[in-house]
């Protein structure tokens, strides 16, 4: 099985994220427009069709709360992804990769991981930072991302498997799969969503400045 379909067989679920005004929305968009965060309109459904034409792409979602389908077209101002269940054999080499981990003994082991694919892959930089606090997350807690150069068995730790990456900052350092991983593989190409997919569309409505 190749990689596209090894893909074809794991998305099965789509987001589609608005970070800016639209005229769909109802508001025009300028320079002087802000986002107002705290109030995003969250529409979850199905995807009812996939319209392409050359290049372009949109899609008709249809709510779960019923009424009139949408359509919303793919454009660059969109932050899209394609999301679904992975497995731990996407944690490859030459692999890009992300995640947040817990530093314990100086290692960093990481429990949720993201797999990156396609386009937005190679627009990904390798970075470890200490991540933002929030409420309930380790004091210790780091994001990261990178291109896997190589996954072992640990040999302090053979319960355990390890994936060394191209993070500068982490001098060949290895991060661990930590036990009951989890991985998410997303990419930004339209090619694999289908008629019947699921679907989150979440738009942050934009309100012009005083």
């Amino acid at each position: 099985m190749n990689t596209m379909q090894r893909l074809r067989a794991v998305f099965r679920a789509i987001t589609l994220s608005v970070i800016c005004g639209t005229l769909l929305a109802g508001l025009a968009t300028d320079a002087s427009a802000q986002l107002d965060s705290e109030t995003p309109t969250v529409t979850k459904g199905k995807v009812a069709e996939v319209i392409r034409k050359g290049r372009a792409t949109s899609l008709v979602i249809e709510s779960e709360a019923g009424g009139d389908p949408i359509t919303v077209p793919i454009t660059p101002k969109l932050q899209f992804a394609v999301q679904a269940k992975g497995d731990l054999g996407f944690l490859a080499e030459k692999q890009v990769v992300s995640g947040k981990g817990t530093l314990t003994n100086k290692s960093l082991f990481v429990k949720s991981w993201t797999v990156h694919v396609g386009l937005s892959a190679r627009k990904i930089k390798p970075f470890v930072k200490e991540s933002a606090k929030s409420i309930g997350q380790s004091q210790n807690s780091y994001d990261f991302a990178g291109t896997v150069s190589s996954r072992q068995q640990d040999k302090d730790y053979p319960d355990y498997e390890t994936l060394v990456t191209n993070i500068r900052e982490l001098k060949g350092g290895p991060i661990y799969i930590d036990k009951g991983a989890e991985v998410t593989v997303s990419m930004t190409e339209t090619d694999l969503v289908e008629e019947g997919a699921s679907v989150e569309f979440i738009q942050q409505i934009a309100k012009a400045t005083p």
